[in-house]
């Protein structure tokens, strides 16, 4: 009836599903950690990161994504895929795929500006 209007689909306020969306990795079931903490209990946290099965879905500033990315490095195997994004549904929204290493060396050539989300694929 009359002219055809394109709805494109936009998830909604959370930045989890925004990336879970596009990130191509499975979704049907994820933890969300939030953000990670600064200093008691990371390790910890990494080694549940390492040992799931489970997508695990958290927010890192950018203060801190250069150095979790770098203990994610010594602690998952380099086949681990993990999906970044950066700035979602802004003008810089940016999706980094790859294992930790692989998007630490893509970020060394960015400026670290944004809110993070990180999705790690469950092994």
């Amino acid at each position: 009836m009359g002219d055809q209007i394109n709805i494109v689909p936009v998830p909604g306020a959370s930045a989890v599903t925004t990336l879970l969306s596009a990130a191509g990795i499975p979704a049907d079931k994820f933890t969300f950690f939030g953000f990670l903490p600064h200093k008691n209990g990371r390790q910890t946290l990494f080694k549940q990161i390492r040992d799931s099965g489970l997508t695990i879905v958290f927010y890192e500033s950018p203060h801190r994504i250069i150095k979790t990315l770098t203990s994610l490095t010594e602690v998952l195997s380099a086949d681990r895929q993990i999906v970044v994004g950066r700035e979602l549904t802004k003008k810089f929204e940016t999706i980094y795929r790859g294992s930790a290493e692989e998007i630490l060396k893509q970020l060394n050539l960015d400026k670290v500006l944004g809110e993070f989300v990180v999705a790690i694929r469950g092994k």
